[in-house]
């Protein structure tokens, strides 16, 4: 949103008053309603390689007819000879192109469907330290082998003065793997970036005798410190105009607003819980190779 600004003839005077129309915050919503509107735009991004299964996470953002895109990392895809988008009623769908944008570490998939889904508003209006921002996406499964949607809360605290590889947002939000491509919601419910890195432990500091170095490595990245990075909404934006994807989506420029109340964490619904990737895979409406093309860009 700009700045409206008027100017209003005094009566009897030449003397003219400015008045500048102050941009109105998106509405507040508490943490229970951006749940409920992250969870049916948030989607599980499954890539087959040769070697084995990943899995990462997006959220979908724009739609023209029958065609759907996700915003997700391109390190979730890159280098993948098969990817799956599975999306909120659990029901897969083959990716018929993805694109990487280059300059940062996203990329956008399309898929088909003639189901209705709902779209994710993108906010790429400023953001600002302390903000409340929610983190929605599907983390590795820990003991029970069951993938489950988490939606973690936290506030964004700084910014990297030179971002990498588009990261620039830091914020206290819990993550994990597989998170990589989630949307952060602020607290009217929007996308103001997208997340993709953590900080990690230096190997260095839980090397023990004993422990080789690859064994040391392995294990620092899993253990996290509490800062991660995401990718404003409006650098991907600017990237995907850059190369020429005009998109329909619905942005919103308008500030974020404080929430509404304390988030309090409820339990997974069953929209939020696959007990088997199998089964939710088996819904591909179409069979072979999935991707009909990828454009590697950088």
């Amino acid at each position: 949103m700009v700045f409206q600004k008027h100017l209003t003839p005094l009566l009897g005077g030449a003397t003219a008053a400015l008045i500048c129309a102050i941009p109105q915050a998106a509405n507040a919503l508490s943490g229970a309603q951006v749940n409920n509107i992250a969870r049916e735009v948030t989607a599980l991004i499954v890539s087959e390689y040769s070697n084995g299964t990943g899995h990462g996470s997006g959220f979908i953002f724009s739609q023209d007819g029958d065609s759907y895109y996700v915003m997700t990392n391109r390190h979730v895809v890159e280098g993948a000879e098969s990817v799956a988008i599975g999306t909120y009623e659990q029901t897969a769908y083959a990716a018929q192109d993805i694109t990487i944008l280059p300059g940062a570490d996203l990329a956008v998939i399309r898929f088909e469907s003639e189901a209705d889904y709902e779209l994710a508003t993108l906010a790429p209006g400023e953001t600002t330290e302390g903000q409340d921002v929610f983190i929605s996406g599907w983390p590795a499964p820990g003991s029970t082998g069951q993938l489950i949607r988490q939606f973690t809360d936290g506030r964004i605290s700084g910014f990297l003065n030179d971002p990498v590889d588009g990261y620039q947002m830091i914020y206290t939000n819990v993550t994990r793997r597989g998170m990589s491509g989630s949307g952060v919601f602020d607290a009217a419910g929007r996308v103001v970036g997208v997340h993709g890195m953590g900080d990690y432990v230096s190997p260095d500091e839980i090397q023990t005798e004993g422990m080789s170095a690859q064994e040391a490595a392995s294990i620092s990245r899993m253990i996290k410190p509490g800062f991660n990075y995401a990718i404003p909404i409006q650098t991907a934006m600017g990237l995907m105009a850059g190369e020429g994807m005009y998109l329909s989506m619905d942005v919103d420029n308008s500030p974020s607003p404080d929430l509404a109340g304390p988030y309090v964490a409820s339990e997974p619904t069953e929209a939020d819980t696959i007990d088997n990737i199998d089964s939710v895979l088996g819904t591909l409406e179409r069979v072979g190779r999935i991707i009909d093309r990828i454009d590697r860009l950088f």
